[in-house]
């Protein structure tokens, strides 16, 4: 095994599942040798009404990667057989399991938090108030 490809749903005419391609290659170069490259390209999939495709700066972004075998954060990651095979993974092809998605939401502190909450209840407060002054004028209490 060379590398597992994750693409997205509905690739394939009438086919919702999402696609995966597995390059098998019998002469890997030496320094690919005893390793795998995982690519979650899912993303790179494009949706217009029934039809999903590859976009060529989509595919080119999956060729480069898969050529320079090298890990991309959130992208690509070499793993090796020892890894891929251990008892934690069990041979499992999973892309998800070994690229891990980068989580782009802002981090905030507890602090920031509790402030965040304050002022929106002071919010949801007067607005609460304009709601209940807006009734009484309608004559509903």
């Amino acid at each position: 095994m060379d590398a597992v490809i994750g693409l997205g749903p509905n690739l394939f005419y009438n086919a919702t599942m999402e696609s995966c391609l597995l390059i098998c290659r019998m002469k890997k170069p030496k320094e690919r040798k005893g390793k795998v490259i995982f690519i979650d390209a899912k993303d790179e999939i494009r949706n217009e009404r029934s039809a999903a495709y590859l976009k060529p700066e989509h595919i080119k972004r999956i060729s480069d990667t898969y050529w320079k075998f090298k890990d991309v954060d959130g992208f690509a990651k070499v793993v090796s057989n020892k890894e891929l095979l251990s008892n934690s993974n069990n041979g499992n092809l999973s892309v998800q399991l070994f690229v891990k998605q980068i989580n782009n939401n802002q981090q905030f502190t507890i602090e920031h938090l509790l402030e965040a909450t304050k002022n929106n209840q002071k919010e949801l407060n007067t607005n609460i108030d304009n709601l209940f002054k807006q009734l009484k004028k309608l004559g509903i209490e």
